[in-house]
């Protein structure tokens, strides 16, 4: 019986690359969604989210309270008299849909290696499942 070089190559090699896409599904999975919020300073003026977005103050929209200039800000120097208004949304179900894709693409690397693998560890056992002395029939045209 001779021993070829697949069954090393699908142990190490299957091993070797299911460890790896594992390590790296569970570093993206495991990342952080720190910054869910849009920066203060790329934050949207209202106008721009007035099709998604109203804002109420005692009833009356955002924009016409700030365009009318009845809406102050309270400070220790005294009242101050609001002249714009920006908007933060919150990015966290981007940044999920985000990973989507890697952690698919790892998910379907790691299957493949571990499939690899499991047939790299019961290589000998599939190849006794072979019979020597099954006959092969080859009809001739």
């Amino acid at each position: 019986m001779q021993k070829g070089h697949f069954r090393l190559f699908a142990v190490l090699g299957g091993g070797v690359v299911l460890a790896l896409s594992v390590a790296g599904f569970l570093l993206v999975e495991g990342k952080p969604l720190d910054t869910t919020w849009t920066p203060a300073h790329l934050a949207l003026p209202l106008a721009t989210t007035a099709d998604r977005l109203q804002v109420l103050v005692g009833d009356i929209p955002l924009e016409k309270a700030i365009a009318e200039r009845r809406l102050t800000l309270a400070r220790d120097a005294g009242p101050l008299v609001v002249l714009e208004a920006t908007v933060r949304m919150n990015n966290a179900p981007q940044l999920r849909e985000a990973r989507l894709m890697p952690l698919l693409a790892l998910s379907a690397i790691a299957g493949g290696a571990l499939v690899l693998f499991v047939i790299g560890l019961f290589a000998p056992r599939i190849g006794a499942l072979h019979q020597n002395d099954l006959i092969d029939l080859h009809l001739t045209t």
